[in-house]
Formats: structure tokens, sequence, C-alpha cells
């Protein structure tokens, strides 16, 4: 997110006092209870990014400033509307360069020092990419482009995440001069309707890309233009007198709060976002605003109130640019997780905006140089900040950080780095795996050719490993595996994918129907290549699609789907449980195993969060900092282990088997074994030596129910 502009150049913004009482210029004037609103849209995100169970919805503070923003920049250009085009265009854009530009330098580029110092260089590369991109507010396009990397480091994790919706406010301001040139800005009424049908078109595009594409829908300036544009439909709409029968006054204030605290409770964030979900918390900023349009009284009943809103609105560009980078620095070394450490994410968060405000920002729109000057400063400072991006990327790679492993996951411990993950084979999740949304097809479906490791002893038989990336990350341990009792292996995967044909996740916030597809498809496909005596492999991020709660103890609200219907958690183990029972009743007919997979259990931080300020990381609780609580872990891995008990239940072709035990110490799983071992990659994949660790546990797992090298169906099940 990014906190809109401040108001016009009427605006006072040397002082925090709030003169209710004070009149009103012909032109767009200066409003407290807009900084107010603006107020109040910060303090919730900042609230929401603390710990987003304190306000569920308190995202929406983004959505409640693009409102304030398309209200505010039209005011910007009405009040110069009767200027000459040209010098309209180029003073606008002057002023949003002078407000925006100053601030976002100072903030990016202490950002990419601090990045530099705290973060270790292997995972640098795309964190300083995102902020060049952010210097020319193109970071919410390149996000949409990294959001399809499934083993891309969690965006928690990047200091410069928050500038997307920047990249959308600049975006906008750019086009939505040039609209209001187009269309007539005194055009009067007609200028009005044709600003409606643009705000329809963008409105009705989110919807649509909301359902079938909702990383284009949350990221994209098409997708948002409805939310700002509606701000401006407002203004263009009191400018001609079309609001004067409207309600306003204290009643739609009242009105308005209540919009906005619901949607700051109880917006979802999964589904329906940002079209139809951020439409309250608009119009619930729409009818702030017109609440006080023309009123001089008070917006509060407490004036210390007042001032408060009023000074953390004039903070508000300052406060969200700098806040995020230090939630993601603490993350990164002492965590944010500890209620002093939450007072320190606050403290430093308004200190560095405060400094921001007073040092920058407010001299340079108080003082403004010559036209020419600003925009020969601004481009000069822009390459000057984007040049030493590109240093400490680069040649200065590594070469400031201080912490106490510069290489904390190395990139052979990797397995999604492995091309190919076993020798002398093709497999890799490249090669093997059916392209995330394409439809389930004979062209688009695994080659064996290449994604298999063939037998060495005859008679031996195969494993037919299916599943997500998390039966991506278990072919080292099966490699071991193979190579002592002579199976061939075949794989296949597709990412983020359940293995039942019957129910439908969600992936990308939106219903993930190829999966199914793939699902019924190779399930067919092993019952067509697989004999008596082999075997099926199953093995998914269970801990997501099935489990009650997740890594932090929360109900788990991943959507699952029968039909149309959505499942609770409960009725997903259930159906999941009847769905793989048939697969198994299918493969046993045909005398084939159904080997099934108890989730690894998942850490709660990233390991390379862990391992590169260890000196910082002292055992919390008897675990690592990475661990999350025993009794968390136990209850996830319990409920799993009672979902495939079921499956197994009275199905002799049925095993489980079940890693937990090997990657725990204590009852906390460990990123890393007493021995110095890496056995997590990232919070829910093995690594390399994590995968071959659980060799030899599997292969006596095989051993014990006769089903290492064709020896047939096992005589009972195992849990």
């Amino acid at each position: 997110m990014s906190l809109s502009p401040g108001a016009t150049e009427t605006e006072v913004v040397a002082t925090t006092e709030v003169n209710v009482a004070a009149p009103r210029a012909a032109g767009f004037s200066y409003r407290p209870d807009i900084d107010a609103l603006r107020g109040i849209a910060v303090l919730a995100v900042l609230l929401f990014h603390l710990n987003d169970r304190w306000l569920p919805g308190g995202f929406v503070g983004v959505d409640v400033f693009f409102a304030i923003s398309g209200y505010v920049v039209t005011g910007s250009l009405l009040n110069h509307q009767r200027e000459p085009l040209l010098q309209r265009l180029g003073g606008f854009y002057l002023r949003r360069l002078r407000r925006l530009l100053p601030n976002l330098l100072c903030a990016v580029g202490a950002t990419a020092v601090g990045v530099a110092l705290l973060i270790p260089p292997t995972e640098t590369r795309g964190i300083l990419t995102s902020a060049v991109k952010s210097l020319y507010g193109w970071s919410n396009n390149y996000f949409v482009e990294k959001a399809t990397d499934y083993f891309g480091l969690d965006s928690n994790l990047n200091p410069f995440a928050h500038t997307w919706s920047l990249g959308v406010e600049e975006q906008f301001y750019l086009v939505f001069p040039l609209l209001l040139a187009l269309i007539g800005l005194g055009g009067g009424r007609r200028t009005l309707s044709l600003l409606l049908a643009a705000i329809g078109l963008s409105l009705a595009l989110s919807i649509y890309w909301t359902a079938q594409a909702p990383i284009w829908a949350f990221f994209l300036m098409p997708s948002r233009f409805w939310e700002l544009a509606l701000g401006a439909a407002l203004l263009l709409a009191q400018r001609q007198g079309l609001t004067r029968a409207w309600p306003s006054g204290r009643w739609l204030r009242l009105g308005s709060y209540g919009l906005l605290l619901a949607a700051l409770i109880w917006t979802p964030e999964k589904e329906g976002f940002p079209a139809p979900g951020a439409l309250v918390a608009v119009l619930a900023a729409l009818a702030f605003i017109q609440a006080g349009h023309g009123d001089g009284r008070r917006f509060l009943p407490w004036p210390w109130l007042e001032r408060l809103l009023v000074a953390c609105g004039l903070l508000s560009y300052s406060l969200y640019l700098w806040h995020w980078p230090v939630l993601t620095f603490l993350r990164w070394t002492y965590g944010l997780d500890r209620p002093w450490l939450y007072l320190l994410a606050t403290g430093l968060s308004f200190g560095l905006a405060i400094a921001a405000y007073l040092l920058v920002e407010r001299p340079v729109r108080r003082h403004p140089l010559p036209g020419p000057w600003q925009l020969g400063l601004g481009l000069a400072a822009l390459g000057l900040t984007w040049a030493g991006i590109d240093g400490l990327g680069h040649p200065y790679r590594g070469r400031l950080f201080q912490g106490s492993s510069a290489d904390p996951v190395p990139k052979a411990e990797k397995i999604a780095e492995l091309r190919p993950v076993i020798a002398g084979t093709g497999i890799s999740d490249a090669s093997c795996g059916v392209s995330t949304w394409a439809p389930y097809s004979q062209a688009s479906r695994t080659d064996f050719q290449r994604c298999s490791k063939a037998a060495t002893k005859p008679g031996a038989g195969e494993i037919f490993l299916i599943g997500d990336s998390h039966a991506h990350h278990l072919l080292p341990m099966l490699d071991l595996v193979t190579d002592r009792t002579g199976q061939a292996i075949s794989f296949t995967f597709k990412s983020s994918c359940l293995i039942s044909p019957e129910l439908t996740v969600s992936f990308d916030k939106k219903r993930y129907e190829p999966c199914r597809q793939f699902a019924a498809g190779e399930i067919d496909r092993a019952l067509e290549r697989l004999k008596p005596g082999d075997s099926l492999l199953i093995s998914t991020w269970l801990n997501k699609q099935l489990a009650s709660i997740d890594g932090r103890g929360r109900p788990n609200d991943f959507p699952v789907y029968a039909g149309r219907r959505r499942l609770t958690p409960a009725q997903v183990r259930q159906a999941y449980a009847v769905s793989t029972r048939r697969i198994a009743q299918r493969l046993a007919a045909k005398g084939i195993n159904l080997l099934l997979v108890v989730d690894v259990p998942s850490l709660a931080r990233e390991p390379v969060v862990c391992e590169s300020w260890a000196a910082l990381l002292p055992d919390r609780d008897g675990g690592t900092f990475c661990s999350p609580p025993a009794a968390v872990t136990a209850q996830m891995q319990n409920t799993l282990r009672q979902t495939l008990g079921q499956v197994a239940a009275g199905l002799p072709n049925v095993h489980v088997f079940d890693p937990t035990g090997q990657l725990l110490h204590q009852g906390r799983v460990q990123h890393r074994r007493a021995d110095g071992t890496l056995q997590f990659a990232d919070a829910h994949h093995l690594s390399v030596s994590g995968s071959k660790g659980l060799a030899e546990p599997f292969y006596r797992f095989l051993r014990a129910h006769g089903l290492a090298g064709g020896a047939g169906l096992a005589g009972g099940h195992s849990r």
C-alpha cells in the first residue's frame, strides 16, 4: 500500500491544530477531517501489519486512501482549470513529483542500505530489483510477475512490498489528468457521466479479474481505477451542486464511522477482494468526505482526538513509507512477536516518519523551486538513488552484510534449484510439472520419458510419485531408497495441488479447477501404467489443505470446494478421506499399493531468517526461533494422522508414512538438526539434506510392509 499524497497546495501543512470554524474558500480548500480520515486509515494499516489478528480488515486502509487520493487530486486539477492545458498538466505533474519523490527517494535509499546491512546477499537480488521498480512507480506490475514464484521469498520479508500501491497511484496520476482533458474537465454533467462510465468499466474488470485472475485484480491499476475515480466523481458532483439534496453532517458522519469500522473488522482478505470486497471501505470514505462537505463543525466530540488523528493524517505518507521497512527488518533480526518488539516497531516507525516529514517532506513543499529546477533535481536524485541501489546489488553485493551467515540456505540445499533433481534423469519441477493454470490434456501432461528413473533390478517394480511441491521435495529421499530397492521412479506434479478428483482447492485466491483435472487424469495414468505390486505415492501440502489450524495456531481458512459449495475444514477432511478411499479401492482392484505421506510439520518462520542472525535468536521455550509452539505442531500433525488413518482403515493396500518424528526435537520442529544439518529450505519444504535424512526411515517403512522391490501387497496398513 502507499498512502495518498496530501491535499492540494492550499493545504495548511504547518500545523496540526484543527480550526473547525475556518471559512471555506471558493476553490478546493484544506479540510482537516480528510486528514483525520487519513490518520484513521494509516493507523489501521499499521495495526494490521503489526499483527493481523488485532484488526483483521485493517488492510482496507489502502482503499480508503485510494478514494481520498481521487478526491484530492481532482480538487488540485479543478483549482487550475482556467490555465492552458499544457501548463495545467505540467503544473500537476510537478506538484505530484514534489509531493511524492523526495520522501520516496529517502525511504527507498535508506531501506536499500538496510537491505545490504541486514539481509543475506543470497536473498537481496529480487528485493533490490523491487526497490528500483518502486522509484518509477512500477513495483505493482513487478509483483504481478513474481507472484507465480512458488518458492519465492515471503512478501513479509521484502521491505519494498508496500510500494505496490504507490505504483497504482502514480499510474493513476499519469493517466487521469489526460482522461479529464479528453472528456472535458469543465464539461459539466457530460464529464461526470463519462467518468462514471469509466468507473463502471473498471469495476466490472476488477470483479472479473477478482474471480479469474485475482493477482492482477489486486495489483494492477486498471482494476483499482474505480476506487480512486469514485473520489474524483464525488468532488465533481459536489462542484456541480448535484449533492445538495444528499445527506450530510452528523448522522452521515456517524454512519460512515460505522461502515468504516465494519470494513476494518470484517472485510475478507482471501476471497472477493478487491471487488466487491473493497467497496464497503471506499463507500465509507466517500460518505465521510460528503458528511463534511461545507460543514465547519467538529467531526469528533473530543478535540484532543481530532488533533491526534489530523497529526497522523499529516504524517500518513511518511508513516507508511517508513513503517514497513521497520517491520521487515525486525522480522529479519529480532523478530516481531513480543510486546516490547511491537512497541519498538511503533516507536521507530513514528520516529522516522516524523523526521522525514519535518526534514524532507515539509521543507520541499513549503519552499518549491522553479519548475525546471524541480524537474532537473528530481531526475538527478532519481538517477543517483538508482545507481546506488545498483551498486549495492552488484559490485558491493554482500560486502556490507553484518549478520552471522551470508548464505543461510545454500543453493545446493534448495531442491527447487536442482536441474535435474535425480542425476541421469530429466526429473525437475520445470520439466515434470503441469503448468499451474494449464487445462489438463494429453498435450500438457507430464512426459514420463523425461520424468522417470529406470529400475535397476528386474521385477523390482515402480513407485509413481504424484502431488505438489511436497512430492517434489521427497525426490532426494526416493532416489536414495530406490538405489537400494532397485525400483523405478516416475514423477508428476502440479504446484499447490490437492490430489483428489472430487475436491477443488484455491490457488491465487480463486478456484483451482485445473488441479482437480490433473488429479483425476494422473490417477487414471497411474492405473494404466502401474502393475500389480507397484505403488502410487501421494504427497501434498496437507497442512495447508486439511489442517484445522495454521502454523500460528489460528483457525485454518483455506478455501476448498465440493462442486460449488465451500467446505469447512472438518468437511474437507471427511470428503478427502472418502475420495482417497475410492482411489485406493480402484488401485486394489489391480493389485497396486497406495502410499500416503503425513505432511512435514511447518516452521513458524523462514530458515533463512533464523540462520542469518542466529546470534540474536536464542532458543525460545525450548525450541528454535523458527519453531511453532509444540502444541500447535502436535495438533496439526495429529489431525493429518487421523485423517490418513481413516483412509487406511480396513484397506490392506493403503500404507501411511509419517516422517514427523524425524524432524522434531522435544516436540518442536527444527529447521536444523543438532548435528548442524539443515532440514528445511523454507518454512514448509525440505532441504536436500532434510529429504535425504528421511531415506532410512522410508526404506524401513517399505521393508516393514513388504513394499521394497516387488513384494506385492502388504497384509495390513501402517499409521
